[in-house]
């Protein structure tokens, strides 16, 4: 159900605006890791940080191109995308590997095309720096060619017609030219100025075409001189098509892809008018070469079809009894080529897929096979982190070939698992794990008393869907009461995030688009049957904001939206929200500003300039969450790992650089940098001066040093006193427990048969998952003591500072 129900008033007192302006500053502590690093400096003493290893590794061939050298080889050109890309040359008939080159620091392919002679033009992205690459396959050389060209990030498309080379770019939707000869780059300036994208490009015969968004745009450009004139597109199009993607030519015709539109994605111009659509189920799911008189293409079905050109006619290609039906899924692009071996004579389809398999079907013989090449994987790009349902860490992917991964807390182990292309947002929801998918914002839960099977465990639930309800990116995910709420960012050119509310079991779900006018949702936090939400002034791509102010906006589980309002001047994204243990609301801002909420009230009670300035403007790679085990909020931005005791406000960076994304689970921090995962341990182990194990009968002074029990039964009283430390593990004490003034306590999964109490401790106290027969009693610490997320059992009464680490 879509609904945008009416604002309600949402005035937090004159007194929050004052307290925007009179803020504390905060000098920012010691690093523990040094600049680009991403593991313990000498800085860091204690070597809390464990580099866990590599996410996920796999091939990721999401961009390629073909063509058959002077010498007869039929060679494939795969970029695998990763840390870094990798620019791969196989043999088509063997997929034997003849050349691979790493691109870094690149990270995802943008655009490839080959000249007459066998020269491939090529670039790659991410750093985004518009540099243009030429590859000489005869001596295996990779040049650089160009940087910065037009002044652009992007080269979207590149095509080549004779000796002269045309581009399109982002995110100034420009066109220019270079000689191959010369190398002289000519730009010709934006064909749409009010888009970002320039995107789909034909250079055919001295004939060019361009096509932008967004909308959709098509023009034919004077290749000399850079002039356009546009062609209308058919109905329906510039509205609903978003981007004109590919330009093709096949003999007197032109087809042009888009995003689907009254079920078309590909539209046949002969020159004169648009003379028949196409349902193609992907921009690079056509072939560019032809084969009598038709080009081949996978329909909305994915399955091989052939489009008679002279004919204007469809037919399906039959490739039921070849043994390839079943291994289509997952082709990125499609070719005729020439492979000329006996089982291959002629032209052959050939799909290349995201794990670097080819499927070949041979058009004259009927016989098809697939071969895996020996394209480099490498490690894939991390994009999301967050605890599971099962207490376990679980990892997303940036535009990946289907994998995430999961960590065990226990051992550290990284597992790699299948999973969707991108998972933007993981969440718990109970025993359960529910992950966010772009695009389309979909979302999966999976049960753990199944084993792991993407599609079927997790399962899908549903899909919001850009055409449907405009949403695109589930920026964040949360457990709220028994619903899930998750947060997004709107589609390419749109403006308006929703928040969505939805039963895990059903996938029954309820969308409120426009919560804030024009704004979309980054991240939210639950309190006692309310969702409060952070926003940004952003929307999709080739969106221009209309609002000044990102807002916080709460939203009641039954009754709706209670209102919104901004609570940091100047920002134009709140990216992150957190609850601490004493129920108190905590976001910071992109201008650095950390701020405590009281959701009573409605005041912001205090605001902290860290200095944490982010600048991207959803809210990535940002996150905030509370730590049971210490008290204290753990957070990642700018790069950076943090924590903010909420007692003073008080913020220390733990990591200066290469933080993407963090989380808390089993008490202790995880994060990722652009590949690895790391542990930042919150409670390190303790260092041992005295270790108690087995039977121990009389009382047991601790009056100095750290003295551990570990699977000890004592029987009479223990007293731990003088700035002493004690550690308690899977022990039984029979007698009073009594702690006064020690530096730190630490007692977990132990019996305790008589009173408990605990006070004036100078450190942290950790209290979980005991059994305590007998009172307990907690005051005077100088740290709230905590429970790791795991309560005691107790019989007598709980007090003081203890009261609330008891079990219901």
């Amino acid at each position: 159900m879509n609904t945008s129900p009416p604002r309600r008033a949402f005035s937090p007192p004159g007194a929050v605006l004052c307290s925007l302006l009179v803020s504390s500053t905060l000098a920012l502590a010691p690093t523990a890791l040094a600049a680009g690093d991403a593991a313990p400096s000498e800085q860091d003493p204690a070597s809390r940080i464990t580099d866990l290893g590599v996410a996920m590794h796999a091939p990721n061939v999401r961009l390629s191109d073909v063509d058959v050298l002077a010498d007869g080889t039929p060679v494939g050109y795969l970029f695998s995308d990763g840390e870094p890309v990798s620019f791969n040359v196989v043999d088509l008939r063997t997929g034997e590997l003849i050349d691979t080159h790493d691109m870094a620091p690149y990270s995802v392919a943008a655009s490839i095309d080959v000249a007459e002679d066998d020269t491939v033009y090529l670039s790659v992205r991410s750093p985004n720096d518009g540099t243009l690459w030429r590859y000489d396959p005869a001596a295996g050389s990779m040049t650089q060619v160009a940087t910065g060209i037009a002044g652009e990030q992007m080269l979207r498309t590149l095509d080549i017609d004779g000796r002269t080379l045309y581009g399109t770019t982002y995110p100034g939707a420009s066109v220019y030219k270079m000689d191959l000869d010369t190398e002289e780059i000519t730009t010709f300036g934006s064909i749409a100025p009010e888009s970002d994208y320039a995107w789909g490009l034909e250079a055919h015969q001295g004939q060019l075409w361009a096509g932008a968004g967004l909308p959709a745009q098509l023009y034919s450009v004077d290749p000399d001189t850079g002039s356009t004139d546009p062609i209308e597109l058919p109905t329906g199009v510039p509205e609903n098509g978003g981007f004109v993607q590919r330009i093709e030519t096949y003999e007197d015709v032109k087809v042009v892809t888009h995003r689907e539109v009254d079920g078309a994605t590909a539209h046949v111009h002969d020159g004169s008018g648009w003379v028949d659509s196409l349902a193609i189920s992907g921009m690079w799911h056509y072939t560019e070469q032809m084969a009598d008189g038709a080009f081949y293409y996978l329909g909305s079905d994915g399955r091989p079809r052939a489009y008679d050109v002279g004919a204007r006619e469809s037919a399906p290609v039959d490739v039921s009894g070849s043994g390839i039906a079943g291994e289509i899924a997952g082709t990125t692009r499609l070719f005729l080529t020439k492979l000329g071996t006996e089982e291959f004579p002629g032209q052959t389809l050939l799909g290349v897929r995201t794990d670097g398999r080819l499927w070949r079907y041979n058009l004259a013989t009927g016989h098809a096979d697939v071969i895996l090449t020996q394209a480099h994987g490498a490690p894939v790009t991390t994009m999301s982190i967050a605890e599971g349902g099962d207490g376990d860490v679980y990892v997303g992917a940036y535009l990946s070939p289907g994998v995430m991964a999961r960590v065990d807390v226990e051992t550290g182990e990284v597992e790699q698992l299948d999973g969707p292309e991108q998972a933007d947002s993981i969440a718990a929801h109970g025993d359960r794990t529910v992950v966010g998918t772009y695009p389309g914002a979909g979302f999966h839960v999976a049960d753990h008393d199944r084993p792991w099977a993407w599609g079927e465990n997790p399962r899908h639930l549903f899909t919001l869907g850009r055409e449907e309800t405009g949403q695109d990116r589930p920026r964040h995910l949360i457990s709220a009461g028994d619903l899930m709420a998750a947060g997004t960012i709107s589609t390419y050119g749109e403006l308006g995030g929703a928040l969505t509310l939805f039963d895990p079991d059903t996938g029954e779900h309820e969308v409120h688009r426009d919560v804030v006018p024009d704004q979309s949702v980054t991240d939210l936090a639950y309190i006692d049957g309310v969702v409060y939400g952070g926003t940004t002034i952003h929307g999709g791509l080739d969106s221009t904001p209309t609002q000044d102010t990102a807002e916080l906006f709460a939203w009641d589980i039954e009754d709706g939206l209670l209102g919104s309002a901004p609570v940091v001047e100047g920002a134009e994204v709140i990216h992150s929200l957190a609850v601490d243990g004493q129920g108190r609301l905590w976001g910071m801002a992109d201008t650095g500003a950390l701020f405590e909420y009281d959701t009573e009230t409605g005041d912001v009670v205090r605001t902290v300039e860290t200095g944490i300035v982010h600048a991207n403007t959803w809210g990535t790679n940002n996150e905030l969450d509370h730590n049971p085990a210490d008290g204290h909020l753990y957070g990642s931005a700018a790069g950076q790992l943090y924590r903010v005791d909420p007692e003073d406000a008080s913020v220390e960076v733990l990591v200066s650089s290469g933080v993407r994304k963090s989380t808390v689970a089993g008490g202790d921090v995880y994060y990722t940098d652009q590949t690895h995962v790391f542990r930042y341990d919150v409670t390190p182990a303790p260092r041992c001066d005295d270790e108690v194990t087995g039977a121990h009968d009389g009382p047991l002074a601790v009056d100095e040093g750290t003295t551990c029990l570990d699977d000890a039964t004592v029987r009479g009283p223990v007293n731990v006193t003088g700035g002493a430390s004690v550690v308690v593990t899977g022990s039984d004490l029979t007698g009073p427990f009594r702690v006064d003034g020690a530096a730190s306590v630490t007692v977990r999964d132990t019996t305790v048969t008589g009173p408990v109490s605990v006070t004036d401790s100078t450190g942290p106290v950790l209290l979980a998952g005991n059994e305590i027969d007998g009172p307990l009693v907690c005051h005077g610490n100088a740290e709230p003591p905590a429970d790791g997320g795991e309560p005691n059992r107790v019989s007598g009464p709980a007090r003081g500072q203890c009261a609330g680490l008891v079990s219901d």
